[in-house]
C-alpha cells in the first residue's frame, strides 16, 4: 500500500532541487582554465575583432568549457587539443604568452591572422604539439631555440613572416618533424649542418631568404625521405653537394636565383622521383650530365641563365616525362639533337641566347605537344624545316638572331594556334607566304633584318588578330596595300628600310589605335594623307627619306599623345602647320632636308615638350627667331643650320639645357649670347654669319670685336689653328727654357704675384668652410692660385694644384665669374649642395669651399692620373675611370680598356654583357648595349669630351623602348 510523502521528505527535496540549482549556476561561471588562456587571444586582438569574426563571436565566456567553440576541438577529458584559426583577423601585437598554458595542445594554426611581435619562448612547452603554423603573418626576430624542445612535432611552418637571425641548430632536436617552412623571411647565417639528422624531413624550405648564406651542409644528403627542398632566392653558394644523389625520394629540387657555382653534379640523375629541377639564374658551369638523361619522371629541367657549356646531351630525349626543357642563355655549343625529338610530351623548349651551331633538326616535329619553340640568338643554320606546320599547338617560335637561310615554309599556315612569330635578323630570302596571314590568333609578325623580296599580299587583311607587324630591313618592293588599314588591332607598323614604292595608302587612318608607324628609308611619293591625322593614339611618326611632297598636313595637330615626328630628307614644301601647338608630348621633331619655307612659327615655341631635338636644318626658312622660342628650357639639341633666317639670337641665350646647337649658314646679326653654354661653342657652330659679334655684355658687340669675319669657310679655321698651334708652341717651348734658367727668380717673384693677384681678386673677409678636419689655412691655398699651378680649364672654371704645407696636395677649383644676367650662386650652390653631401668612391670628393665678395672656390681631392680635368665640366663629376669595381679583368687590362678592346675586336658586343644579361629579350639587349655605347662616351680620355649629365640624360631617353617591343616573353612560370 502506497505511503503519502511526508512534509520532511517534501521539505528534503525542495532544499536538494535549491542546492542543484545553485551548484550548476555555480559551475557555469567558472570557465576552465583552458578557456581563460583562450580569451587572452581576445583581450589581445583588435577590439573589432570579435564583432567582424563570426568565429571568434562563438567564444562565450559564461561556457562551461570552449569545447563549443568555433575552431577549437577538445580530447573527451575536455583539454584543448587544437586551435585553428587560419585567416581570422586578429590583429595582434604580440602573441599572448598564457596561451602556453594549453599544455595539451597538439594543433595551433594562427596563419594569416595579421600577427606581429616576436614568438614567444614559453611556446616550448607545448609539449604534445604535432602542428605549428603561424606563417603569413608580421613575425620578426628569431625563432626561439625553445621550439627545439617540440619532440612530438611534425610540421612547422612558419614560412612568409620578417623572422630574422640565424636558424636555431636545436632544430635538429625535432625529429619526428616531416614538414619544415622557413621560406620567405629574414634569416641570415647558414643553414645548421645538423639539420641533417632529420631524418624523418619531407619538406625543407627555406627559399626567399636573401641574407641566408654559406655552403649548403653535405649532410642534407642524409635526408631520405626528402620530397622537397626548396632554397631559391637566398644567398647560398658554394656547389651543389654530390650527396643529393642520395636523396631517392626527391621530388623538387628548387636551387635558383642564388651564389651556387660549379658544375651540376651528375650524381643528381639518381635521384630517380626527381620532376622538378630549377637550377636557373646561378654561376653554374661545366657541361650538363648526362646522367640526367636517367630521370624517367623529370617533368621540368630549368636550366637557363648560367655559364653551362658544352653540348646538350642527347640522353636528355630518355627523359619520356619531359614537359619544359629551358637551357637558354648559357654558352652551349653542337648542335640541337635530333633524339629531342623523342620527347613526346614536350611543351616547351628554349635553347635562346647560346652558341648552337647548325641546322634545326625537323625531328622536333615529333614533338607534337610543342606550344613554345625558342631558338633565338644562336648560330644555327640551315633552313626552317618545313615539318614545323605539324606542330599543331605552336603558340610561340623565336627564331631571331641566327643565320638561318631558305625561305619562310607555308606550312607556319598549318600552325593555327601561333600567336607570336619572330624571324628577325636571319639571312631569310623569297616572299612572304600569304598561308601565314590565315592564322587567326596571330598577334605578333617580326620579320626585321632579313633580305625577303616581293611585295606584302593583300591577304594580310585576313589576319586581324595581329597587333605587331615589323617588317623592316627587308627588300620587300611594290605599294603598301591599302587593305593593311583593315588591321583594326595593328599597335606597331613597321616597314623602314625596304623598297616600297607609291602613296602611302590612307586607309592606314583606319587603324585608330595606331601607336607606332615607321616608313623610313623607302621609295615612297605623292602627299602625305591628311587623313592620318586620325590616328589619335599616334606616338611615333617616322616617315623620313622618301618622296614625299605637298604640304605637312594641318591635322598633325591631332596627334596628342606623339613625342617623335621625322619628316626628313622629304620633298615637303609650304609652312610648318600653326597646330603644331598641339602637340604637348612632342620631345623630337626632325624636318631636316626638305623645301620648307616661310617663318618659323611662333607656336613652336608653345610645344614646351621639347626636350630631345628640334632640327629645322637644310630648308628655306626666312625671317627672325620667334621670341616664344626662349620657352624651350628643356631642349637639349637645335640646328637651324642653312636656311634663310636674319635677326638676332639674343632668344637662344634663354635656353638653358642646350647641349648641341648649330645655326650655320644663315644671316644672323648682333651679339652672341654670353651664357656657360655659348663660351664653350665652337665657331663650327656659327659658320657664315658674318654679321654675328662676340660680346662682354650679351647686348652689344665688344670693341675688338671680329665680327666672325674671319671664320666664314673651313680653311680660314684650319689656318687659324695652324697659327694658333705654332704660336702656342713657340711661348711654350720659351717658357720652358725661361724656367729652367730662372726658376730661382720666378719662385721668388710668385709670392709677389700671388700677393698683387690678392689685391686684385682675393681680398679679405673669406669665408672658409671645411667639411672634415683640414690641416692648412685659406692662405696656404691663395699663395697656390698662380699660372704655373693651373692643370686645366673649362666651362665652369679654372683649376689649380695646390701643395699644402703638410704635404697635401689639393685641386681647388676657381669658378669664373658671374656675368650680369646669370645667378651668381647656382653653379657654386649646386655644386655644394650635391658633392657636399656624397661619399662614394667614384666620386671626387668635395674637402670643402672658400669664398669672398668676388671669388668662389671649390676644394677637392687631387687625383694623380689626369683625370682632374673632370672637375671643370660641372656637372662631369664623376671619376669614371676609377668607375670599376674590379681593377683588372680579362687580359689583364683595366676594365674600361678591356670593354674599349672588346667594342674594337670582331666579337658580338652582346658578349660583354654579362651572361644572365644576355638571356634577356633581345629589345633589352640592344637597350643595354646602347647605354654601354653611352657609358664609353662618359669614359673618353679627354674629359673635355665626355658629356654633361644633361646630355646622358637625353641620350638614355632615346634609348629607352616600351617592354612590348621585347622579343622573348617570359620564361616558364615557377609554381
Amino acid at each position: 500500500m502506497d505511503q503519502k510523502p511526508t512534509p520532511h521528505f517534501l521539505l528534503f527535496c525542495s532544499f536538494l532541487i535549491i542546492m542543484l540549482t545553485m551548484a550548476k549556476t555555480f559551475f557555469v561561471a567558472s570557465l576552465s582554465s583552458d578557456g581563460e588562456a583562450l580569451l587572452s587571444l581576445i583581450s589581445a586582438a583588435d577590439p573589432s575583432a570579435k564583432a567582424s569574426s563570426s568565429i571568434l563571436s562563438s567564444w562565450n565566456p559564461s561556457s562551461l568549457t570552449p569545447c563549443s567553440w568555433q575552431g577549437i576541438t577538445c580530447s573527451p577529458q575536455n583539454r584543448v587539443i587544437s586551435l585553428s584559426l587560419p585567416n581570422t583577423f586578429l590583429n595582434l601585437s604580440s602573441l599572448p604568452s598564457q596561451l602556453s598554458s594549453l599544455s595539451s595542445l597538439q594543433l595551433l594554426n594562427l596563419s594569416s591572422t595579421n600577427i606581429s611581435g616576436s614568438i614567444p619562448p614559453s611556446f616550448g612547452l607545448f609539449i604534445h604539439l604535432r602542428l605549428l603554423d603561424l606563417s603569413s603573418n608580421s613575425l620578426s626576430g628569431p625563432i626561439p631555440q625553445e621550439i627545439g624542445q617540440l619532440s612530438s612535432l611534425q610540421f612547422l611552418y612558419l614560412n612568409s613572416n620578417k623572422l630574422s637571425g640565424r636558424m636555431p641548430p636545436q632544430l635538429a632536436n625535432l625529429t619526428s618533424l616531416q614538414v619544415l617552412c622557413l621560406q620567405d623571411n629574414l634569416f641570415n647565417g647558414s643553414i645548421p649542418s645538423q639539420l641533417g639528422s632529420l631524418v624523418s624531413l619531407q619538406e625543407f624550405r627555406v627559399g626567399g631568404n636573401p641574407y641566408l648564406t654559406g655552403e649548403i651542409p653535405t649532410q642534407l644528403g642524409l635526408l631520405t625521405n626528402l620530397t622537397t627542398f626548396g632554397a631559391a632566392a637566398t644567398g647560398l653558394s658554394g656547389e651543389i653537394p654530390p650527396t643529393f644523389g642520395n636523396l631517392i625520394n626527391l621530388q623538387t629540387l628548387s636551387l635558383y636565383d642564388t651564389e651556387v657555382f660549379g658544375s651540376i653534379p651528375p650524381e643528381l640523375g639518381l635521384c630517380s622521383e626527381l620532376r622538378n629541377l630549377y637550377l636557373h639564374m646561378n654561376k653554374l658551369t661545366g657541361s650538363i650530365p648526362p646522367q640526367l638523361g636517367k630521370l624517367q619522371e623529370l617533368t621540368s629541367l630549368l636550366l637557363w641563365g648560367n655559364a653551362l657549356s658544352g653540348a646538350i646531351p642527347a640522353e636528355l630525349s630518355n627523359c619520356s616525362s619531359l614537359v619544359v626543357l629551358d637551357a637558354s642563355a648559357n654558352d652551349l655549343s653542337g648542335e640541337i639533337p635530333r633524339d629531342l625529338g623523342k620527347l613526346g610530351v614536350l611543351e616547351q623548349l628554349h635553347l635562346s641566347d647560346n652558341s648552337l651551331t647548325g641546322p634545326i633538326p625537323w625531328q622536333l616535329s615529333n614533338c607534337t605537344g610543342l606550344t613554345a619553340l625558342q631558338l633565338d640568338k644562336n648560330h644555327l643554320s640551315g633552313t626552317i624545316p618545313w615539318q614545323v606546320g605539324d606542330l599543331k599547338y605552336l603558340q610561340s617560335f623565336f627564331l631571331w638572331g641566327n643565320s638561318v637561310s631558305g625561305t619562310i615554309p607555308a606550312s607556319f599556315g598549318n600552325c593555327t594556334e601561333l600567336y607570336a612569330l619572330d624571324l628577325s635578323r636571319n639571312k631569310l630570302t623569297g616572299s612572304i607566304p600569304e598561308d601565314i596571314f590565315s592564322l587567326k590568333k596571330l598577334s605578333k609578325l617580326l620579320l626585321l633584318g632579313n633580305s625577303l623580296s616581293g611585295g606584302l599580299p593583300r591577304s594580310v587583311a585576313y589576319c586581324e588578330s595581329l597587333v605587331r607587324l615589323r617588317l623592316g630591313e627587308n627588300q620587300l618592293s611594290g605599294q603598301i596595300p591599302k587593305e593593311i588599314g583593315q588591321l583594326q588591332n595593328l599597335v606597331f607598323l613597321d616597314l623602314y628600310m625596304n623598297q616600297f614604292s607609291g602613296g602611302l595608302p590612307l586607309e592606314i587612318a583606319n587603324i585608330t589605335v595606331l601607336e607606332l608607324l615607321d616608313v623610313h628609308k623607302n621609295y615612297i611619293t605623292g602627299e602625305i594623307p591628311s587623313q592620318l591625322g586620325e590616328l589619335v593614339n599616334l606616338e611615333q611618326l617616322d616617315l623620313s627619306r622618301n618622296s614625299f611632297t605637298g604640304e605637312i598636313p594641318w591635322s598633325f595637330g591631332n596627334f596628342s599623345y606623339l613625342n617623335k615626328l621625322i619628316l626628313n630628307n622629304n620633298l615637303l614644301a609650304g609652312a610648318i602647320p600653326r597646330s603644331i601647338q598641339n602637340l604637348q608630348k612632342l620631345t623630337l621633331l626632325d624636318l631636316n632636308s626638305n623645301s620648307l619655307s616661310g617663318p618659323i612659327p611662333l607656336e613652336i615655341g608653345y610645344v614646351t615638350s621639347l626636350t630631345i631635338s628640334l632640327d629645322l636644318s637644310s630648308n628655306g626658312f626666312t625671317g627672325e627667331l620667334p621670341e616664344t622660342m626662349s620657352s624651350l628650357t628643356q631642349l637639349q639639341s637645335l640646328d637651324l643650320s642653312h636656311n634663310l633666317l636674319y635677326g638676332k639670337i639674343k632668344v637662344l641665350g634663354s635656353l638653358t639645357s642646350l647641349t648641341s646647337l648649330n645655326i650655320s649658314y644663315n644671316n644672323f646679326s648682333g651679339p652672341i649670347p654670353v651664357t656657360p653654354f655659348f663660351r664653350t661653342l665652337s665657331s663650327n657652330s656659327y659658320l657664315q654669319n658674318p654679321r654675328l659679334c662676340d660680346s662682354t655684355d650679351g647686348y652689344s658687340c665688344s670693341p675688338r670685336t671680329d665680327q666672325r669675319n674671319g671664320l666664314k669657310s673651313a680653311k680660314t679655321i684650319a689656318l687659324i689653328s695652324v697659327i694658333l698651334t705654332s704660336v702656342t708652341i713657340i711661348v711654350i717651348a720659351s717658357w720652358v727654357i725661361v724656367m729652367r734658367n730662372h726658376r730661382y727668380v720666378m719662385d721668388k717673384s710668385s709670392g709677389a704675384l700671388a700677393t698683387s693677384s690678392r689685391a686684385e681678386d682675393f681680398s679679405y673677409p673669406w669665408t672658409f668652410i671645411p667639411f672634415q678636419k683640414l690641416n692648412f689655412t685659406i692662405d696656404n691655398i691663395l699663395d697656390c692660385l698662380k699660372d704655373e699651378n693651373v692643370i686645366g680649364k673649362g666651362c665652369s672654371g679654372i683649376v689649380y694644384k695646390a701643395d699644402t704645407p703638410n704635404g697635401q696636395l689639393i685641386a681647388v677649383k676657381k669658378l669664373w665669374k658671374a656675368k650680369q644676367d646669370e645667378d651668381p650662386v647656382d653653379s657654386f650652390a649646386a655644386e655644394i649642395q650635391i658633392l657636399g653631401h656624397i661619399r662614394h668612391r667614384n666620386i671626387v670628393k668635395l674637402l670643402g669651399y672658400a669664398s669672398n665678395r668676388s671669388v668662389k672656390l671649390l676644394l677637392y681631392n687631387y687625383i694623380s692620373n689626369g683625370n682632374l680635368q673632370q672637375l671643370l665640366q660641372g656637372n662631369r663629376n664623376l671619376d669614371w675611370e676609377t668607375s670599376a669595381v674590379e681593377p683588372q679583368v680579362g687580359d689583364g687590362l683595366h676594365i674600361v680598356e678591356w670593354v674599349k678592346k672588346k667594342m674594337g675586336s670582331f666579337e658580338q658586343a652582346v658578349s660583354i654583357l654579362d651572361a644572365k644579361l644576355q638571356s634577356l629579350p633581345d629589345q633589352m639587349v640592344q637597350e643595354m648595349l646602347q647605354t654601354l655605347g653611352i657609358a664609353m662616351f662618359c669614359v673618353n680620355s679627354s674629359p673635355a669630351e665626355r658629356p654633361t649629365m644633361k646630355e646622358v640624360v637625353a641620350l638614355l631617353m632615346e634609348v629607352k623602348s616600351p617592354p612590348e617591343e621585347w622579343g622573348k616573353t617570359s620564361q616558364p612560370l615557377i609554381k
